[in-house]
């Protein structure tokens, strides 16, 4: 279930290969754990199998799927459609700066103040395991509030994702964001893998992530569907 390159289809590669443990899979189809992410992996056609497996892995719920090709069929509808943009790090500088500030492992014990956080902030879906998916970094303030987190999401070979870079109000403009993606990225390469990072095509956050040094790789469409279960 993979393509010439990891980051072609970063779902499948990661889904099919190193977080299988994290997956429910059936037949060519595959998702995260739905208490973990949303996405799901799959063929880029899908056949009449395919459909049936997606039903069955959704359950009642929506679906949402990547660069999908072909007609939806019958019982199934769009919600929405969401143009994602792929950044590569590779040319990223992940040295931290003389005067950043202090960033924090969090842990389990942390999610709920990291689920306040993404609320307030909206930086995309951040559930109540998706900590297991990787390291989760952050910054508090005096008072010991936590008011910055970035950490990671897809583990295609090679490639570690940064994900749920997001900064409280109050707190922007410090530079925060940008510690704690070249502290995740950092990381990363300790590890021996290359970062990139997903973002929605309206981001006012693509401006930070190009003035560090990430590329645009691609841009896809990801559907929500809402399928014949749900």
């Amino acid at each position: 279930m993979t393509t010439s390159h990891p980051l072609d289809d970063p779902i499948n590669n990661a889904l099919f290969g190193r977080q299988s443990s994290l997956a429910q899979a059936k037949g060519r189809v595959a998702r995260f754990h739905p208490d973990i992410s949303l996405f799901y992996a799959h063929p880029r056609e899908l056949t009449d199998q395919d459909w049936a497996d997606l039903a069955a892995l959704s359950s009642g719920t929506t679906a949402s799927v990547r660069d999908r090709r072909g007609p939806v069929p019958a019982g199934w509808k769009v919600v929405e459609t969401i143009e994602l943009i792929q950044y590569s790090g590779e040319f990223v500088d992940t040295e931290p700066a003389g005067d950043a500030p202090k960033v924090v492992e969090l842990t389990v014990a942390d999610v709920s103040e990291m689920t306040a956080l993404v609320r307030l902030t909206n930086p995309g879906p951040f559930l109540g395991r998706t900590i297991e998916l990787g390291t989760y970094l952050g910054v508090r303030d005096d008072d010991g509030a936590l008011i910055a987190m970035a950490g990671e999401r897809m583990r295609p070979d090679g490639w570690t994702e940064i994900s749920a870079v997001c900064t409280a109000p109050a707190a922007r403009g410090r530079g925060l964001a940008t510690t704690l993606i070249r502290a995740v990225g950092a990381g990363i390469r300790a590890r021996g893998d290359q970062l990139f990072l997903h973002t929605s095509a309206g981001n006012p956050a693509r401006k930070l992530y190009e003035s560090m040094g990430f590329e645009l790789r691609s841009e896809v469409p990801l559907e929500v569907l809402r399928g014949p279960l749900s």
